[in-house]
């Protein structure tokens, strides 16, 4: 068996394409740890967490249901129970649309 033969059923090759500045980023930050690039990135890419939209949409529509009740706690202070239960109903609406 050749080198080239035993060398590719031992690893997986994926191709990967930056822009200049991506590049040039990356080298940067791999020189200053004296890596090889396949190294790095192996690295650098299994010790970080990737968050994906579905996240940051879940986080913002959380961040608008906490709006929501800090209204409704100023609401029942000042005793609007219409208000306050209006205010409910769209916590509610919003709670079902996150299903």
């Amino acid at each position: 068996m050749n080198r080239k033969s035993k060398y590719d059923n031992k690893f997986i090759r994926k191709t990967i394409r930056f822009t200049p500045a991506e590049f040039e980023k990356i080298e940067t930050q791999r020189a200053k740890t004296n890596l090889s690039f396949s190294e790095y990135v192996r690295k650098s890419s299994s010790s970080r967490k990737i968050s994906s939209k579905t996240d940051e949409e879940l986080i913002y529509q959380i961040n608008k249901i906490g709006t929501n009740l800090n209204q409704i706690a100023r609401a029942v202070n000042q005793e609007e129970k219409i208000a306050v239960l209006t205010e409910l109903v769209e916590i509610e609406k919003a709670l079902k649309g996150l299903l």
